[in-house]
């Protein structure tokens, strides 16, 4: 019996398709005329933000001191991002608070984090993404990279200007063994003043190949290098860059993990997730092992769990955090990251919970209980960062 249905060209038939399907539904969010802006934050958003009072904000206006707000017609001031980073630099200039511009400065290395799992659906690029918008308004300098064939950081961005992953703007370009191009001109700037990003596309897969026929060729772990020596090129534009590593670890991950000064691990509060956690440290664990004998171990300043979608009203999850609390001891976040239908929405939006408007919530509530636990998580994230250049706390 002669089976009639092509393995071609199914997935051939359909990759069009949705291909063409989704590049539809992108341009109707976001056309190629169309620029993105990132929505403007009232004087409440900022003092909290720069960590001053909202009065003290408003006096400042008043007094013509920093940006010029937009002022509504009910008297509420609004700032955009441009504005509130303005505004948090000539504070530092000008007030006393010593970390208010929190820019590293001489001896503060820049820290490379890569969020990893091979678990898929661990929440790595909603992680990523929020960790990289906070930083930025929070004024630090940030790239976010993104490792993953699959895209999903890069998606989250819409129409980014000039990016086409089909003619080699991912960061495969800069970490080739052959011809690479420098990293600054993989960079694209986004809406988000401060926050840069380095797309992907399915020509990453081609690492693996290089990677193996350089190895046969020459031998040895110069291959796990290549990640690291494509951000030096940039690390000094910034503070922090982001890895969002694609879930399953290979010769790309594993030169993340090198490249690396910390590393988050996101795992849901579930059995299954915990269970392929497991047997990701058992597999990276003994890959580490190797690189250790060959000369090419990785040192990090940090490497933590970050429980995800986590409900704390289920009880099978309440256990589960008790046993990783119990496992896992200080290298446990204190703080998880709540399971949100808000959360779901911004992304399916291609946005964050800090570019949408509370107000766009037909439940505010829900936004708010989701931005408190991302706000929690990402402050004790920092405090990692500042704690690693030695920083007080």
């Amino acid at each position: 019996m002669s089976r009639h249905l092509s393995s071609q060209q199914f997935m051939h038939s359909f990759s069009i398709k949705l291909d063409k399907a989704l590049n539809n539904l992108a341009m109707a969010q976001y056309p190629p005329d169309a620029m993105r802006v990132m929505r403007q934050f009232s004087s409440t958003e900022v003092a909290n933000m720069l960590g001053v009072t909202e009065a003290y904000i408003r006096q400042l206006s008043l007094k013509g001191q920093g940006p010029e707000p937009e002022i509504t017609s009910n008297g509420r001031r609004l700032y955009s991002v441009d504005q509130v980073l303005e505004l948090r630099m000539y504070l530092a200039e000008n007030g006393r608070k010593k970390w208010i511009n929190p820019r590293r400065i001489e001896g503060e290395e820049c820290q490379i984090i890569a969020v990893t799992n091979f678990k898929g659906g661990s929440s790595k690029t909603s992680t990523t993404i929020h960790l990289a918008h906070w930083l930025a308004l929070r004024g630090y300098r940030v790239l976010a990279v993104d490792m993953d064939p699959q895209a999903s950081l890069t998606s989250l961005h819409g129409a980014l200007p000039g990016f086409d992953y089909r003619n080699g703007d991912t960061l495969y370009s800069a970490i080739r063994f052959e011809e690479p191009v420098p990293t600054s001109q993989i960079i694209h700037k986004t809406h988000i003043a401060g926050f840069d990003v380095i797309c992907a596309g399915l020509e990453l897969t081609e690492f693996e190949t290089a990677v193996a026929l350089e190895m046969r060729k020459n031998g040895g772990t110069s291959f796990l290098l290549r990640v690291a020596q494509a951000l030096e090129q940039v690390a000094d534009d910034y503070d922090i860059v982001l890895l969002d590593c694609a879930p399953s670890l290979n010769f790309l991950t594993l030169s993340s993990l090198t490249a690396a000064t910390g590393v988050l691990i996101p795992v849901p509060a579930h059995m299954l997730d915990v269970d392929s956690t497991a047997k990701f440290l058992e597999l990276a664990a003994s890959y580490m092992q190797i690189l250790d004998d060959a000369g090419a171990s990785a040192r990090w300043d940090f490497a933590k769990f970050l429980i995800t979608k986590f409900q704390a009203n289920d009880h099978p999850q309440a256990n589960m955090q008790a046993l990783m609390r119990q496992v896992f001891g200080e290298d446990l976040l204190l703080n998880a990251i709540a399971n949100s239908t808000a959360v779901a929405d911004a992304l399916t939006w291609k946005q964050s919970l800090y570019e949408v408007q509370r107000a766009r919530f037909s439940a505010p509530k829900t936004y708010d209980r989701a931005i408190e636990s991302i706000n929690a998580a990402n402050l004790e994230i920092e405090g990692l960062i500042t704690a690693a250049w030695g920083r007080d706390q």
